[in-house]
C-alpha cells in the first residue's frame, strides 16, 4: 500500500513537471515570433511591448518553480543525514526557496516598472493598497518571518496552538500543516486529521513546542496506596518498574539532555535515573515515579510502567492501592 501511494504522488510530481515544461516551451515559441515572425501562419503583433514582457515574466517564473523543483528532492537527500532528518532538511529548502523567490520576484517587479520615480511612487501606492486589502495575509507573512527566524518551530516538530496539537507537516507564507494527535483520542495517539493553522496565531497564542531543544518530555506515574500498605515496598516497586523501562535510557541521554539545557542552573533538577516523590491523600498516600523519556513514546512507556507496577502490586498482600469508598460504623436499628 505504501509502495503504491508513494507510485502514485511521483507519477504526479512527474505530470506535473512534464506540464511545466511544455507551457514553457509553447511561451517561448510565442516570444521568438513575436520577436522574429517565424511562423507563416501565425501573426501576433505587440507594438507596446506589453505582451513581450508578460510572456517573459511567465517563463521566468515557470523555469524558477522547475529548478528549485530539481533542486529541492536533490538537497532533501544530501543534507538530510548532515543536519538530523529529513524534515529539517525540508524546513531549510523551505527558507532557501523563498529567498530565490522573493529575490527573482523582486528583480522582475523593479526592471517591469521602469523609471525610479515611477517605481517609489508604485510602491507606496501598492504598499497602501495591500496594507488595507490584505491586512490578515500580512500578519500570516510577518509570523511566517518571525518563525523563520526566531526558529519558534520547524518541520517536524511537535507543537500545539491553544488546543490544536500536532507534528508540523509544512510551514507556508500563510498556514502551518499539523498531523493532529489527542482530542477525541486519549494520550498523544494520532486523529488521522490534518489540521490548518493560520501562521498569524503565534500572535495570540502561546505556542508550545515538545520538540524545540530536546525530543525528550517529562512525565510521571501515580498510585494512591492505602495506609494499611507497606509503604516502603510500594516505592521499591515503583521505582523498580520505572527503572526496567526507561533506566538505561535515562542514563544514556543524561549528558546530552544536560548540555541543551538553556539555563544551565536548571542540570541541579535534571534526573539521571527515575525518582520518587510522595504527597498525603485523604484515603492513601500518593506515590509518584518521576522521568523523562521520547516524546512520542510518553503514552508507550507510561503504560508499560504501569503495568509493571500492577503485577507487582498484585503479587504482594502486603500494598494495596486505595479507591473511593465509605465505611458504615455502628448498627442499624430495626424497622
Amino acid at each position: 500500500m505504501e509502495s503504491t501511494k508513494k507510485y502514485g504522488r511521483d507519477e504526479r510530481h512527474a505530470l506535473r513537471a512534464l506540464f511545466v515544461c511544455l507551457f514553457v516551451l509553447v511561451l517561448a515559441t510565442l516570444l521568438l515570433e513575436i520577436k522574429y515572425d517565424f511562423l507563416p501562419l501565425v501573426f501576433i503583433a505587440d507594438p507596446d511591448g506589453d505582451l513581450t514582457k508578460l510572456l517573459f515574466a511567465l517563463i521566468v517564473v515557470l523555469v524558477t518553480w522547475f529548478i528549485l523543483y530539481l533542486l529541492g528532492g536533490l538537497f532533501e537527500k544530501l543534507t538530510s543525514s548532515k543536519v538530523g532528518s529529513h524534515a529539517q532538511a525540508r524546513s531549510m529548502w523551505k527558507l532557501i526557496a523563498y529567498a530565490v523567490w522573493i529575490l527573482v520576484l523582486g528583480i522582475m517587479f523593479i526592471s517591469m516598472i521602469g523609471e525610479t520615480g515611477s517605481l517609489v511612487m508604485s510602491l507606496g501606492l501598492l504598499g497602501a493598497a495591500f496594507t488595507f486589502v490584505l491586512q490578515k495575509p500580512l500578519l500570516n507573512i510577518c509570523a511566517w518571518a518571525l518563525i523563520s527566524y526566531r526558529r519558534i518551530y520547524r518541520i517536524g516538530d511537535r507543537v500545539a496552538f491553544g488546543e490544536v496539537k500536532g507534528y508540523v507537516l509544512d510551514i507556508t507564507t500563510m498556514y502551518t500543516e499539523l498531523r493532529e494527535f489527542g482530542e477525541w483520542m486519549r494520550g498523544d495517539t494520532f486523529t488521522g486529521r490534518i489540521v490548518t493553522v493560520p501562521n498569524s496565531l503565534i500572535f495570540d497564542q502561546p505556542v508550545c513546542n515538545y520538540t524545540r531543544d530536546f525530543p525528550f518530555v517529562w512525565d510521571e506515574v501515580v498510585n494512591l496506596v492505602t495506609y494499611e500498605s507497606d509503604i516502603e515496598v510500594a516505592k521499591r516497586y515503583m521505582l523498580e518498574s520505572a527503572k526496567e523501562v526507561v533506566g538505561q535510557l535515562m542514563e544514556q541521554n543524561y549528558e546530552r539532555y544536560r548540555r541543551r539545557l538553556g539555563i544551565r542552573d536548571l542540570d541541579q533538577l535534571l534526573l539521571r535515573s527515575p525518582e520518587l516523590r510522595m504527597e498525603l491523600a485523604d484515603s492513601g498516600v500518593n506515590v509518584y515515579v518521576l522521568y523523562f523519556c521520547p516524546v512520542e513514546l510518553r503514552r508507550k512507556i507510561k503504560a508499560d510502567i504501569t503495568e509493571r507496577i500492577w503485577t507487582k502490586f498484585m503479587s504482594d498482600p502486603g500494598v494495596g492501592i486505595a479507591y473511593p469508598h465509605m465505611h458504615l460504623v455502628g448498627s442499624v436499628g430495626k424497622g
